[in-house]
């Protein structure tokens, strides 16, 4: 070190300077100290900086004081004196301990009760197995995440973290529908995989925002036949479960159109509204039964068979939509209770005319050749395709879940009559009367099955009625044929259920006066009716 360095001023920057140019060493030993790194090791630049710098004081004249030129050392010397120096001079230093260890941590109890929740949750809402606690795989990636925290076992799980997540989620539930005024209810019955009977039961309401909300009640397994009584008191039980009573507050509720459930529904003496989805779907088979359709049909569904059963046919058919350019598309498969399932097939069918025809003249030498497409087959498959596909999309958007359709669904059977009479006009026209006649007879089909369900429906009347989109003027009462009611009685029944309903919510809640809610965008409806409501317009609709 030199023996005199003077700083007058009061900063010591120059003396860090100094340091750094002629003393590296100690510079990092006292750069480290001041940052407060917990190792000092120098690496290989550090390393030859202090041999240069040893080398370079021991040999400059005039710089260094006499007693550090007079002791100049051999190369060799100077290296190994650095080193050593620093070596022990840093071996010193330690003003920090080591990073304390994740596993030096123990979880309190209250922590390892909430990361038990949490898993709950993960395995009930993402519906995983009660194994997976079990999972080596499971076990390495929590010990990754906290190695202090271990999981439940699958009993523990199974028996306490999942009933208890499930009561305290149905305290949550029973607040909320003891605090609804209106709810509407939808239920099914469907058997699992493991052919167990269950019957499920959810109810929708409206929050304060106005905003859909939809909350299932319970799903349970059905001991008993599925009979009209059985199925009322399963019903009924699920909602005492919420202290929920069979009351005004109900204001509908939607089933398929099973001969149980209408009997289940009629003993509960609820509105009911048959499911729009169930009745279209039901309309659809109905038209594929038709003699004029059914052939097309069944050569379709034989088509997808060839496929469906062989990785061989799946490519050979890739070589041949390559052969005529044509993306390779694979042949879809079909549900019996989703029908549109069979709608995608048939539209693959026909996209993929010709290497069709060419497999299946080909593969395993012709022996598929008796399910060929002919001109008229194909023109009825693209009827069916013309006729179902602007249908189906009207059936998306009143399949949605976060906008209310109830309203609607007169106003579509509306457009279909109207489209049906249009199509009488063109018959009388038109030279291609074969398709036309076919169109004709599947919107006949359609129009059957809706007239009977919902033609003399007072729920979904007052829906209509009463959205500001529609009011009176989709609904036309005289034009079905079941109506039981003319159009100013309805008015009349109109009125008495909105002062009966409001009366209603004044003796079971106060009012609240709020700030309305921010205008939202359009929904899915705007999709199907391009109708604008007019905010200014005072005129009355209902007098």
């Amino acid at each position: 070190m030199s023996l005199v360095f003077s700083n007058s001023g009061s900063n010591t920057t120059n003396l860090w300077n100094h340091l750094k140019k002629s003393h590296k060493g100690k510079y990092h030993e006292l750069d480290k100290q001041k940052r407060g790194t917990e190792n000092c090791e120098l690496g290989p630049s550090d390393m030859f900086d202090l041999f240069t710098t040893s080398q370079d004081t021991n040999t400059l004249n005039g710089s260094t004081s006499s007693s550090c030129s007079s002791h100049s050392l051999p190369l060799a010397n100077v290296c190994n004196e650095v080193v050593n120096s620093s070596s022990n001079t840093i071996e010193k230093t330690k003003l920090h301990t080591k990073q304390t260890m994740m596993t030096s941590f123990t979880l309190t109890p209250s922590n390892k009760l909430k990361l038990d929740k949490i898993l709950a949750y993960f395995v009930a809402v993402d519906m995983m197995p009660y194994n997976i606690v079990e999972k080596e795989s499971f076990k390495a990636y929590t010990r990754a995440l906290n190695p202090s925290y271990r999981l439940p076992s699958r009993s523990t799980l199974t028996n306490k973290r999942i009933p208890d997540l499930y009561q305290e989620t149905k305290l949550i539930v029973q607040n909320i529908v003891s605090t609804t005024t209106f709810l509407s209810l939808t239920t099914d019955c469907w058997t699992s995989v493991c052919n167990k009977p269950f019957l499920a039961l959810t109810c929708h309401f409206l929050d304060k925002q106005f905003n859909l909300v939809s909350i299932c009640l319970g799903c349970q397994e059905l001991s008993e036949c599925h009979t009209g009584d059985n199925l009322a008191s399963a019903i009924q039980l699920q909602l005492l479960e919420y202290n929920c009573d069979i009351d005004a507050s109900i204001g509908a509720i939607s089933t398929d159109y099973g001969a149980n459930v209408l009997k289940a529904v009629e003993n509960l003496k609820i509105p009911h509204v048959p499911c729009f989805g169930h009745s279209f779907n039901t309309a659809v088979k109905r038209i594929f039964e038709l003699d004029e359709v059914k052939v097309s049909i069944n050569n379709v569904r034989a088509i997808q068979n060839i496929f469906a059963y062989s990785w061989k046919a799946v490519k050979e058919m890739a070589i041949e939509q390559q052969r005529y350019g044509l993306k390779t598309v694979k042949f879809p498969s079909y549900s019996k209770t989703r029908w549109w399932s069979l709608l995608d097939l048939i539209e693959v069918v026909l996209s993929q005319e010709l290497p069709l025809a060419s497999f299946l003249r080909t593969y395993n030498k012709g022996a598929f050749k008796d399910r060929m497409i002919d001109e008229h087959q194909i023109e009825i498959l693209k009827t069916v395709i013309l006729t179902l596909n602007p249908i189906r999309k009207i059936s998306d958007n009143l399949a949605g879940e976060s906008y209310v359709t109830a309203s609607a669904i007169l106003p579509v059977v509306n457009m279909i009559l109207k489209k049906l009479l249009e199509v009488d006009e063109q018959v009388l026209t038109e030279e291609n009367r074969v398709c036309l006649v076919l169109k004709k007879k599947m919107l006949e089909t359609m129009m059957t099955v809706f007239t009977n369900r919902y033609g003399n429906n007072i729920i979904l009347k007052m829906c209509t009625a009463l959205d500001p989109r529609f009011k009176l003027d989709r609904i036309d009462i005289e034009r079905f044929e079941h109506t039981s009611i003319d159009l100013e009685s309805f008015k009349k029944i109109l009125k008495e259920e909105c002062i009966r309903t409001w009366q209603y919510s004044l003796s079971k809640s106060e009012l609240s006066l709020e700030s309305p809610p921010k205008k939202s965008k359009s929904t899915g409806l705007s999709a199907i009716f391009d109708t604008s409501y007019d905010l200014q317009s005072t005129e009355s609709t209902y007098t």
